[in-house]
């Protein structure tokens, strides 16, 4: 948690290696995220502010890309499964350019259901969600929490992170502050 321009999201940026610290190393499982072994970050799922997906690709195209550059193949049911499970079967093979940020959020909700992680970086996963695409989140995030998933997120309310949270960081000035 943190002021808008705290460095919450630029904090998942270099956890996730997407960003390069000045200085100092990241330490999961007693390995260097830091290092120039990849083998360390292919457990991390970082999923930010932007879909990072292709916007004339349709959810099942970017999916399928998606894992594929992970090295995995998945079915079409397995696709069609979890996006009816999130809502979004009726857009299948839409382009997600047309998509609001609440279905781009479902998205990358999808997309973390389907890839294997054992970190999860996300940033402000409720941000653009209606009541429905809050209670899918909100289930979700609580499935993975009772299967002992590690998930830092970015969250702006105090009350939605005390629901989930095991631990809460708010960055001030620069300095991280434990709750």
């Amino acid at each position: 948690m943190g002021k808008n321009g705290s460095g919450k999201t630029t904090t998942l940026r270099m956890i996730a290696r997407v960003m390069r610290p000045d200085s100092g190393n990241i330490l999961f499982h007693n390995n260097d995220l830091l290092s120039h072994k990849s083998i360390f970050r292919s457990k991390i799922l970082y999923l930010g502010h932007e879909p990072g997906m292709y916007s004339h690709f349709s959810p099942f195209e970017n999916l399928q890309f998606a894992l594929s550059l992970r090295g995995l193949k998945i079915s079409k049911f397995t696709v069609e499964t979890n996006l009816n499970k999130f809502g979004l079967i009726d857009c299948i093979d839409n382009p997600i350019s047309f998509f609001s940020k609440g279905m781009l959020q479902r998205l990358k909700l999808v997309l973390a259901h389907l890839v294997p992680w054992d970190l999860l970086l996300f940033d402000e996963p409720f941000s653009g969600l209606d009541k429905d695409g809050i209670d899918m989140m909100s289930d979700q995030f609580i499935a993975w929490k009772n299967n002992g998933k590690s998930v830092i997120m970015v969250v702006h309310d105090e009350k939605t992170s005390r629901k989930f949270a095991d631990r809460i960081l708010t960055l001030r000035s620069g300095k991280i502050e434990n709750h």
